[in-house]
């Protein structure tokens, strides 16, 4: 079986040694994981399947082309800079007291 399939296997160290950031533990994949999880099986908000698949894609995106992410991530923080916010606060006391 192993011999049949190994031109299809990528090892980590064939990704270490060309430069691919190779993680040294699964915790941060297995935590994901487990959010996904809940999130698919309405333990917490639910998300749809459309909204799933795009958080996938944009996950795989940042692991797999971390410069491109980076270059999404930048057009999309700049555009939401250019959206202006307000805000009104007023305090009102009640017999000398805040």
């Amino acid at each position: 079986y192993l011999r049949r399939w190994l031109p299809s296997i990528v090892t980590f160290a064939e990704q270490a040694v060309e430069g691919f950031e190779v993680p040294w533990t699964s915790n941060p994949v297995e935590r994901l994981m487990g959010e996904v999880s809940k999130r698919c099986k309405n333990q917490w908000m639910r998300w749809t399947k459309e909204g799933l698949e795009a958080i996938l894609q944009l996950r795989l995106v940042k692991y797999a082309d971390p410069e491109y992410y980076q270059s999404f991530l930048d057009e999309l923080l700049q555009r939401s800079t250019k959206t202006a916010m307000s805000c009104e606060l007023s305090i009102e006391s009640t017999r000398g007291k805040l």
